[in-house]
């Protein structure tokens, strides 16, 4: 497969002519649901699946956006709900849930089983894929999107959908990536554990930068209208700047 510049075509390299990426991906996954025998009309929205997942594929080298930076992606349950009490609205909800499931459900089908001992990674996650709690996304991002725009929307189908059929689809998308894609390039074990840890870095510093943030707009509001409550989650923040940096000046109140 070749790409042009901005990579939404490629050209077939058998007969020379060009194809936009979407189709490419579309293609080997219907080949791969072919192979497994899953074959598309099992469930009411097998094509639509299709055309979904091939657009995830699309979105990891045709874009920035499935890399581009978004702060609510982790692989912890707490985070998320932090992030979503902070940011509330069903329209969070339903890009928060989705964009989480569409991660967990690529790293699993694409990247998984590239971990090495002494990892990051593999130390905070989990070898098993937990194909509960990524469904269980999925189904939260659909039922926000009912309320949003209600369930004749067709991307409501397909979440739900990709929730109760979670593991087939799976199947479907690991084997695509095994036999038809080479889109993980090995590196080293001793350069993929600092690069590991410079990421982990950076997110401990994102993670600080945000509380420095959320204790500045508790104190705002205190000063302006104190409260017990206030109080309460103002020392609370403060405790766990604190933990995060020494250095961290701000006190708890009396």
């Amino acid at each position: 497969m070749g790409g042009n510049k901005n990579s939404s075509e490629w050209i077939n390299l058998n007969n020379k002519e060009p194809s936009k990426t979407s189709y490419f991906f579309l293609e080997h996954v219907c080949k791969a649901r072919i192979d497994l025998h899953i074959e598309s009309g099992r469930h009411g929205c097998d094509q639509e699946i299709n055309v979904y997942l091939a657009g995830l594929l699309t979105s990891l080298i045709a874009s920035t956006t499935f890399i581009q930076h978004k702060p609510y992606i982790s692989v912890f349950d707490h985070d998320i709900r932090n992030y979503l009490e902070a940011h509330p609205g069903l329209r969070n909800e339903f890009v928060v849930y989705r964009d989480n499931a569409d991660f967990s459900l690529v790293s699993a089908g694409l990247f998984s089983g590239d971990n090495h001992r002494g990892s990051y990674h593999h130390i905070v996650i989990s070898d098993k894929i937990d194909f509960g709690k990524i469904a269980i996304y999925y189904s939260m991002a659909a039922s926000a999107l009912t309320q949003l725009q209600g369930t004749q929307h067709s991307l409501v189908s397909v979440l739900d959908s990709m929730s109760k059929y979670l593991e087939e689809i799976y199947q479907i998308l690991r084997y695509a990536a095994v036999t038809y894609f080479d889109m993980v390039e090995k590196i080293s074990d001793a350069s993929l554990y600092h690069l590991e840890m410079e990421l982990a870095e950076e997110g401990k510093k994102i993670l600080y930068r945000e509380k420095v943030d959320e204790y500045l707009k508790l104190y705002s509001d205190y000063k302006a209208a104190p409260t017990e409550q206030l109080k309460i989650e103002i020392n609370n923040v403060t405790r766990e700047l604190k933990n995060m940096n020494d250095q961290f000046k701000g006190e708890c109140l009396e």
